[in-house]
C-alpha cells in the first residue's frame, strides 16, 4: 500500500532536505521533549558496547576533535585501546555565525574523557587549512608517541543560505576546511604510513556528499569532493598498505545541525517563524526510514572504529553510510 505520507502537502519542501545533510559539529545534551539521540544506534551505542582492544599499541590522530564526531571518535578509539592526538582550532571563524564554535576547554575536555580511558592525549590547536602546521602536528605525534597508525579527517563546518547569496568568504571558508583541510590532512599523515606500509584513514563525508540538497551548496561539494578523494586516493594507496575510506552521516545530535537560526530554518521556511526542535524532529523522521530523527555522535563514531579495525582490512574506497535509511532512497 502506498505511504500516505508522500502524498502531505507539508512535505513539498521539506523532501529536499532528504536527511540534513550536515554532520560535523559538538556533542549537546538532547533536548527537552526530543528522543534520546543513543537510541538511534538501536539497544545499544558504539560507546556501550564492551571494548575489545581493536586499537591496542595503536596512535590516531582526529582532527575536529574538540566535540561532537570528532571527541566521540577519540573517545571511542581511545576506549579500544589508542592513543589520541586530539587537533582542532578551537576557535570562531568568522563567517560561521549559525552556531557556536568550539573553544580550547572544548579540547580540553576531549583529553580529559580520553584520559578517562587510561589512554595517553597529545591536544594540539591547529588549523588544518594550514598544511605546514598539520606537518608539525604530525611530526610533534611522532617525536611524542612514537607512530601514527589511524588518521580521523573530520574536521569541518556547515553554512547554509542560498547560491546566490553567498559570499565569496563563505563558499571559501566551506572548500578551505571540508575540502582542502581534509586533503591537507591526509597529506601530512602519509608519509609516516608510507614508510610503515600501514595505515588506516577515516575521513568524515555527509548523505549531502551522495544526493543534493537546497541551500547547502558549498557543503555538499566539499563532500561531494570529499568522496572523490577517498576514492582517488585508496586507488594510489593500496600498495603501500594504506586503507581510506569515507563516513557519510545523516543529521547527528549537535548544535551544528540543530541550529534554529541555520538548519532548522534553511530545512523549513514555509513556517514563516523560527522552527523549533519539535518541527524538526518532525520533518526528521519522516525522511529517515528508522523511526529516529538523528543519529548520534557515538553512532558514527562506530563506524569510524570498524573502519580503523583490522575488521575492515579489505575495505578502502567505500563510502559508508550511516544514515537512518535516508540512504535508502539512493539510485546507486
Amino acid at each position: 500500500m502506498p505511504d500516505s505520507r508522500q502524498n502531505d502537502p507539508r512535505l513539498s519542501r521539506r523532501a529536499t532536505l532528504l536527511a540534513a545533510p550536515i554532520a560535523a559539529g559538538f556533542a549537546v545534551a538532547p533536548l527537552a521533549g526530543a528522543p534520546v539521540a543513543a537510541e538511534s544506534g538501536g539497544p545499544a551505542t558504539a560507546s556501550s558496547n564492551p571494548t575489545r582492544n581493536r586499537m591496542q599499541g595503536k596512535v590516531a590522530l582526529v582532527t575536529g576533535a574538540a566535540r561532537g564526531i570528532g571527541r566521540a571518535s577519540a573517545v571511542l578509539l581511545a576506549r579500544e585501546g589508542a592513543d589520541i592526538v586530539a587537533l582542532d582550532i578551537a576557535a570562531p571563524i568568522a563567517s560561521v555565525t549559525q552556531y557556536p564554535a568550539a573553544t580550547p576547554a572544548d579540547l580540553e575536555e576531549t583529553a580529559r574523557l580520553v584520559a578517562a580511558t587510561g589512554r595517553h592525549c597529545l591536544s594540539i590547536r591547529a588549523d588544518v587549512r594550514d598544511l605546514p602546521g598539520l606537518r608539525e602536528a604530525v611530526a610533534r605525534t611522532l617525536r611524542d608517541l612514537g607512530r601514527l597508525d589511524v588518521a580521523v579527517v573530520n574536521a569541518g563546518i556547515g553554512m547554509w543560505g542560498s547560491l546566490a547569496a553567498m559570499t565569496d568568504r563563505q563558499w571559501g571558508d566551506v572548500i578551505d576546511i571540508n575540502l582542502t583541510g581534509a586533503a591537507n590532512t591526509i597529506r601530512a599523515v602519509l608519509p609516516p604510513m608510507i614508510e610503515r606500509q600501514d595505515g588506516r584513514i577515516v575521513a568524515i563525508a555527509s548523505v549531502g556528499g551522495r544526493a543534493g540538497f537546497a541551500d547547502v551548496s558549498a557543503y555538499c561539494a566539499s563532500k561531494w569532493g570529499l568522496i572523490g578523494l577517498v576514492k582517488s586516493a585508496a586507488l594510489e594507496l593500496g600498495r603501500s598498505n594504506v586503507r581510506i575510506n569515507a563516513v557519510c552521516p545523516t543529521a547527528v545530535d549537535t548544535p551544528m545541525f540543530r541550529s534554529p537560526n541555520g538548519q532548522y530554518r534553511s530545512a523549513l521556511p514555509e513556517l514563516g517563524r523560527l522552527p523549533t526542535n519539535a518541527d524538526m524532529i518532525e520533518l526528521m523522521l519522516r525522511t529517515h526510514a528508522l523511526p529516529v530523527p538523528w543519529v548520534s555522535p557515538d553512532d558514527v563514531a562506530g563506524a569510524v572504529l570498524f573502519l580503523a579495525s583490522d575488521e575492515a582490512r579489505y575495505l578502502t574506497g567505500g563510502a559508508v553510510d550511516v544514515g537512518a535509511g535516508s540512504n535508502a532512497r539512493y539510485t546507486a
